[in-house]
């Protein structure tokens, strides 16, 4: 797959379960790579059936002060990642459902790893700052009080108070909330 790396003495686990190409789950000749930048810090082939529960991981490598582990990934980097498939002898930009830093012995539980990139915010069309964009609700959604749209304007009928759906009229008299009597007269 040509993915080569160096041993490290520094090292994180990250643990996708689920890798897809376009969301259909890859193959067990299939490899993923994970990088900083342009270098390869670890690899695995997705053999789901040797994996502990048919869920892979990757060992991410750091820099660890050796000539061979330049350019490897630091404290507070995160790691890229790409898919070969295997089949069509072709490579992939991969996204984590989920990004973590490099940390020397972490380990992260990830949703997936998909050639889709993820991009979180706010799916629902009625809220206020929906994001055609994204693919990914993350709870964000705002929406108008009730009565109001998204801009705040009243979307029902105003008192002569000007609360919106307020039940304050305006009296025989011309008086908004009046009694019907201006000054002790009837009108």
């Amino acid at each position: 797959a040509g993915f080569n790396y160096n041993q490290s003495t520094l090292q994180a686990s990250y643990l996708f379960f689920e890798v897809n190409i376009d969301g259909n789950l890859i193959s067990e000749d299939d490899w993923v790579g994970a990088f900083n930048n342009n270098v390869c810090v670890g690899a695995q082939k997705w053999h789901i059936s040797e994996c502990g529960n048919g869920v892979c991981s990757i060992t991410a490598m750091g820099f660890d002060g050796n000539y061979f582990t330049q350019g490897y990934l630091l404290a507070g980097q995160f790691p890229s990642f790409k898919i070969y498939d295997t089949s069509e002898n072709t490579y992939y930009d991969a996204y984590p459902s989920e990004n973590y830093t490099f940390s020397n012995l972490s380990f992260y539980m990830i949703d997936y790893l998909s050639t889709i990139e993820t991009i979180p915010g706010c799916t629902d069309l009625d809220a206020c700052n929906y994001n055609e964009l994204a693919n990914l609700d993350d709870g964000t959604c705002q929406y108008p009080e009730q009565n109001f749209d998204c801009n705040g304007d009243c979307l029902i009928e105003v008192d002569c108070e000007g609360t919106c759906g307020g039940s304050i009229t305006v009296d025989e008299c011309g008086i908004c909330g009046g009694d019907g009597t201006a000054e002790g007269f009837d009108c």
